[in-house]
């Protein structure tokens, strides 16, 4: 068995700091959620800015487009090749592929992000759950998750490690998983984003990722990066 390898390919200028995101906590204060449809994922969580938390507004802007293209030198991918992502949002990402002329595919659970994604890759986007693909062993050269993990439960973590491990040809699959060294960035986090529900630190995910065998690689994103330990 190949140890899975820790890569980064997401380190964009354009990406907000975890300074940043603690000073918008700070003014926004105590948020009531309540009557929104933040939790599951709809306006509210991807484009309301007066939540005054989370995204305040999600659109491509090309950003990606450099980190795409080291992922493609990476993993010898070529036009033609399928690529699959879970949590794929509006397509942001994804789209980036699309315009290297490959074959791609989006699964995220939120209609609202499906709805309003990137015309371009749209019609290969579609609602479902990353626990039980609809799809084919061995269908996809390569599969990745950005942010996306770490909203699932840990038995729904485990499930989707396992299928997208089945519908990967290989072993070319990449996640960036947001993490949490001690309990002030943890309570950050669910401050900054209360859908999560996998905070844990990087010795936590490594242990989870031997007991499942798993043999892609991974970027261990810190929010909030903090002294403690």
């Amino acid at each position: 068995m190949r140890a899975f390898e820790e890569l980064n390919f997401f380190d964009c200028s354009a990406n907000r700091s975890g300074q940043a995101r603690k000073a918008m906590i700070e003014k926004a204060g105590a948020v009531d959620l309540s009557g929104s449809d933040f939790d599951q994922f709809g306006y509210d969580y991807f484009d309301n800015a007066e939540v005054g938390i989370g995204y305040g507004g999600y659109h491509y802007d090309g950003r990606y487009g450099d980190s795409v293209a080291e992922i493609i030198a990476h993993y010898g991918l070529h036009s033609g090749d399928s690529v699959l992502e879970l949590g794929c949002a509006k397509g942001c990402v994804l789209v980036e592929f699309y315009k290297q002329g490959m074959d791609v595919c989006g699964i995220d659970i939120s209609e609202y992000a499906v709805s309003h994604s990137v015309e371009a890759v749209r019609p290969f986007l579609q609602v479902g759950s990353s626990e039980a693909l609809a799809v084919a062993d061995n269908s996809f050269d390569f599969v990745y998750s950005k942010e996306m993990i770490p909203h699932l439960s840990e038995q729904q973590v485990r499930k989707t490690l396992r299928e997208m491990s089945r519908v990967c040809k290989g072993n070319r699959i990449f996640l960036e998983i947001q993490v949490a060294e001690s309990k002030e960035s943890q309570d950050l986090i669910m401050r900054w984003d209360p859908t999560h529900q996998t905070v844990k630190s990087k010795s936590w995910w490594r242990s989870l990722f031997a007991e499942e065998e798993f043999e892609g690689q991974v970027h261990f994103k810190e929010l909030f990066a903090t002294e403690s330990v």
